[in-house]
């Protein structure tokens, strides 16, 4: 599972270096956080920091997909043979890497299986101690913080300048 996700993110980021289009750039930026997110979810023996991650890069992703819509909105996908028949060429060439570094890391899995339990540990201990009663004067603040900067954006944003750009 490790090698396959490895593999789909490196291919993932193959797509994002040559497009062209801001909103192919999101779906393969939203794309990339998932895989990101799950290889997290699978290293680590908790999913809560790969489900948090997930969520504010798909709220800053729905930000820039409405930036992009109210900009850009009449723009089309390009497309050609050359571009497509690269990416195959790219794929297959990452798929036959993958497979011969599968086979080599089958050898030294007892040493890699002996660090990710290393680091399991030390994370729940992490977890366990962000949330500890000598903490809550410092997450109160940041909850204060964040409150605060939220109204302040709000009231310096301007209602009656309007969106953008002009419906019509």
């Amino acid at each position: 599972m490790f090698m396959t996700i490895s593999t789909m993110i490196l291919f993932i980021n193959y797509i994002f270096m040559y497009s062209k289009h801001p909103i192919l750039m999101g779906l393969t930026l939203m794309i990339q956080t998932l895989l990101i997110s799950l290889l997290m979810g699978t290293i680590f023996s908790s999913y809560w920091f790969s489900y948090v991650l997930f969520l504010i890069f798909l709220g800053g992703l729905l930000v820039l997909f409405i930036y992009i819509a109210s900009l850009a909105s009449n723009d089309m996908f390009p497309t050609s043979m050359k571009s497509f028949m690269m990416t195959i060429i790219v794929l297959s060439t990452i798929i036959m890497m993958a497979t011969l570094v599968d086979k080599l890391l089958i050898i030294n899995k007892i040493t890699n299986n002996q660090k990710i339990n290393l680091i399991k540990s030390t994370i729940d201990i992490s977890v366990s101690k962000f949330y500890i009663m000598s903490m809550s004067p410092m997450t109160v603040t940041l909850i204060t913080y964040l409150f605060l900067t939220l109204i302040i954006a709000v009231k310096i944003t301007k209602i009656y300048k309007g969106p953008l750009r002009n419906l019509f």
